[in-house]
């Protein structure tokens, strides 16, 4: 596999494999194949070209999590556009201040087109530079022959922008070496098969949800069956009963959501649902917290959950993904350290009293090297804190 046109979901003969299986907790369920992806991904890049995209525009895609978004997304890569996934207006943000991050967006980063839901594009189209497209507008036409685009494996497939937790929210352009060579060693570190299966909620543009809960399965060939954010946290079970009817093995978590799924969901609703084949709950995205963990492991034990199953990673979009990753089959480890002398000092000393309890994100994947150093670059010792610094083949 050179780029992600080598995609399992593009290159299988076994058409009739599911691709996505989208769930709501208010819709029929909709399953889509790989044939049925490929003709739809086609025919939104053929309806992107027709609106004179070209080669290497940067194309930003602001959907709720819908399959439209998505056929987008990947239709864009097909044509050789750059895609972005970029979160739509919601209640929860301040309608002043998203209207001029993407008027801004689009002027810094000479954004060539926008794709959005049909009720909000007259709205934006008032206050970005550049075209503002629906889906239906991309995808009202038939398949012709492809004009296919052949990218090299060191151009940029898309842009993926960071959280924004180690400084401002920023784009970072990710070839599709990159891409490949993180999800091909991280697949590595989790024990992937072909006979695993990834329930996800998680956003699409946050880095966790779109390599972990997007890109890779569909690139590896592994079934994924998706839903949307906002419905997840109106309704947790939602996550559990997916798990349950499609047989899942590995789901990622920021740590909120454990919390979240054990206070939230009643006792009623997880009634005859079996966790039993998870092999891998991983945390990540937030600071991972031991009590979280124990909470819902002691919730969530009658219906299978076992003490391997919750592993944590450490990863950042800056680095495509995963920078750690808890190996499989086991539990990570705690290291219990004295609040003061983590406060005051910046170290990390071994204390059975009233402990600061940490987790450990597990151990560097490979193609990545990991070092702590101060603020002159210099290695610290053992148990002293201070930064980050990563080396690695995804950046």
């Amino acid at each position: 596999m050179h780029t992600l046109h080598d995609a399992q979901v593009f290159t299988s003969t076994d058409d009739s494999t599911p691709a996505i299986i989208f769930i709501a907790s208010d819709a029929p369920t909709i399953t889509i194949t790989r044939r049925e992806f490929r003709e739809a991904t086609r025919r939104y890049a053929q309806g992107l070209q027709r609106m004179g995209i070209m080669p290497r525009d940067l194309v930003i895609i602001a959907q709720t999590q819908t399959l439209e978004g998505i056929y987008a997304f990947w239709g864009a890569l097909l044509m050789g556009a750059i895609p972005s996934m970029f979160p739509t207006l919601t209640e929860k943000l301040d309608p002043h201040i998203y209207m001029h991050s993407m008027a801004e967006l689009v002027r810094l980063s000479a954004v060539r087109a926008i794709i959005t839901m049909d009720d909000f594009a007259p709205q934006l189209a008032r206050v970005v530079d550049c075209p503002v497209y629906t889906a239906c507008q991309l995808a009202m036409n038939d398949i012709s022959a492809d004009s296919a685009y052949h990218p090299d494996p060191a151009e940029i497939a898309f842009l993926q922008h960071s959280s924004g937790s180690t400084g401002l929210q920023k784009g970072v352009a990710l070839s599709h070496r990159a891409v490949l060579s993180q999800i091909g060693n991280y697949a590595h570190a989790i024990a992937l098969t072909r006979d695993d299966v990834i329930v996800s909620w998680l956003p699409l543009y946050h880095d966790m949800g779109l390599i972990a809960g997007f890109i890779m399965p569909l690139t590896q060939g592994i079934p994924l069956v998706l839903m949307s954010p906002f419905d997840w946290v109106a309704h947790p079970a939602l996550l559990f009963r997916a798990i349950h009817d499609y047989k899942g093995t590995l789901c990622w978590l920021p740590n909120f959501a454990y919390n979240h799924c054990a206070r939230r969901i009643r006792v009623r609703d997880t009634e005859n649902i079996d966790l039993s084949h998870m092999r891998m709950f991983i945390n990540c995205s937030e600071p991972v917290r031991d009590d979280s963990h124990r909470l819902f492991l002691e919730r969530f034990a009658p219906n299978g959950v076992r003490p391997e199953m919750l592993t944590v990673s450490y990863a950042m979009a800056e680095n495509t993904f995963a920078v750690t990753q808890t190996p499989h089959g086991t539990i990570p480890r705690l290291d219990k350290i004295d609040k003061a002398q983590f406060i005051e000092h910046r170290r990390a000393v071994p204390s059975a009293t009233d402990p600061m309890v940490m987790v450990s994100c597990g151990a560097p994947i490979n193609g990545t090297q990991v070092r702590v150093v101060d603020d002159q670059n210099h290695i610290l010792p053992e148990r002293h804190i201070g930064e980050i610094a990563i080396k690695s083949d995804y950046m």
